[in-house]
């Protein structure tokens, strides 16, 4: 049972660390200013059709799902010492604390949404696998109804492109004017990222929902390796429709709300046979080393902000530097992030972030 135990916290790390990368890759376009597939060179529109094929939205739905899995967790240790769940409560407050500071340099942040949403987790605390089914259920069927919704007008009244490009943000990083860059983000990206937040929070809650039920589900009975590869295969047979649709919109509108929806539809399926598949990995002994940026998943995720951020800056350059250049300094840092967590891993138990976050919620008491 130690042995299962052990295995699946490594298996957490691992994939957490996987979808790390996942995310960095995500972000990095946002990063550098985002740009419509016109204003592409053909190398970048190939790079665009591979991220909008493997990796776009698959990343942030391994996450969210990882996110509940360690709540199941983390809820179960608290009752195993008979602590408060507030104290979750409180550790959600810090998270969104961090989120706040980590709005004023970028608009993406996604720890504020987790904060918010999870508070609303806590009062499923007590709930039946059955209603946390039930819920997680309905929350992707609102997804959908909203993604179909919008696939449908483009089809009606013609798709268009979504990009719009920011003359404003692209000034200020060109004269390195940091304060008013930071100013832009408070006073215009925030308010933006807390609507946005209001529109997701059923979709990522219920994601929430199904890491706590797979984590309450396979913590007793692990899922064999047949199931896995079973699992493995089905999924990705179902992602082939969404890929068709995405090689499709590409040909069309690459930038529309038809490759969107086909993107958004995609992350559901592919998201499953990532899963499946560094399951397999790590039951063979491999894929370990990405546990170390797993377990600093949180420093490093800030990390990629702060050098982004001064990349842009010390460049002078948003909404200009290619995608391939781009992947260049995101191969850099996950490397660097990868030898350096596992080597700071080895004398300490925790990231610095990680350990600020949990003295934060259990303060001077060892727990």
């Amino acid at each position: 049972m130690e042995q299962q135990l052990n295995q699946r916290i490594v298996y957490l790390d691992v994939l957490r660390g996987f979808a790390l990368c996942g995310i960095l890759f995500v972000n990095m376009p946002s990063f550098l200013g985002d740009r419509s597939h016109a204003m592409m060179g053909e190398a970048d529109q190939w790079i665009r059709l591979f991220f909008d094929l493997f990796i776009q939205t698959k990343f942030y739905t391994l996450f969210s799902v990882l996110f509940g899995a360690g709540f199941y967790l983390f809820i179960q240790r608290l009752r195993q010492k008979g602590l408060s769940k507030m104290i979750f409560a409180r550790r959600l407050g810090i998270l969104f604390l961090i989120g706040l500071v980590h709005l004023c340099l970028w608009q993406g942040d996604i720890l504020h949404t987790y904060a918010l949403t999870g508070f609303i987790l806590l009062l499923f605390t007590k709930a039946k696998p059955i209603t946390k089914m039930l819920v997680a259920v309905v929350g992707q069927v609102y997804t959908f109804l909203i993604y179909i919704s919008i696939y449908q007008y483009a089809n009606e009244f013609g798709d268009e492109s979504s990009i719009e490009e920011n003359d404003f943000l692209q000034s200020l990083v060109a004269s390195r004017d940091i304060v008013g860059f930071i100013h832009d983000e408070i006073t215009v990206q925030l308010p933006q990222s807390f609507l946005n937040t209001g529109i997701i929070w059923p979709q990522i809650l219920s994601l929430f929902l199904i890491g706590a039920l797979l984590m309450e589900r396979f913590s007793t009975r692990p899922p064999t390796n047949r199931f896995l590869w079973w699992t493995l295969g089905i999924s990705l047979l179902l992602t082939v429709p969404s890929f068709v649709g995405i090689i499709h919109s590409h040909m069309d509108v690459p930038d529309g709300s038809s490759n969107l929806f086909y993107v958004w539809l995609s992350g559901r399926t592919l998201a499953i046979t990532y899963a499946c598949a560094v399951a397999l990995l790590v039951r063979a002994g491999r894929m370990r080393w990405f546990a170390g940026l797993g377990r600093m998943a949180l420093t490093n995720y800030l990390m990629h902000t702060l050098v982004f951020t001064c990349f842009i800056f010390l460049s002078g350059q948003f909404e200009t530097t290619p995608l391939w250049q781009g992947l260049l300094l995101v191969f850099l840092l996950l490397i660097t992030q990868g030898i350096a967590s596992n080597r700071y891993l080895k004398h300490h138990a925790q990231g610095p972030m990680e350990k600020l976050w949990r003295k934060g919620t259990y303060g001077n008491k060892n727990h």
